[in-house]
């Protein structure tokens, strides 16, 4: 039988701090769909996974400035999928 740690779930505030981005800031990317996915805990409680987190940033890793907005990797990732 194989164990499973959770994955473990950060706070808005939390975030923001990490990313070194305001909380009006993350809300807004949430807002619009361009932050990482969410969980909604309630009605007023936002959380986000730490997996979640990372991928969403390494979609948005560049090797190179220039040319325009960095394309964001659309595969699907196989770790959402219980792969």
């Amino acid at each position: 039988m194989e164990l499973r740690i959770p994955d473990l779930l950060m706070t808005e505030k939390a975030l923001s701090t990490w990313l070194g981005i305001s909380l009006p800031s993350l809300q807004r990317l949430r807002s619009n769909g361009n932050g990482p996915r969410f969980v909604r805990l309630s009605e007023r409680r936002i959380a986000y996974r730490r997996t979640d987190v990372e991928h969403w940033l390494d979609a948005r890793t560049c090797d190179r400035i220039g040319g325009g907005v960095a394309q964001v990797n659309t595969l699907p990732d196989q770790r959402h999928r219980g792969a």
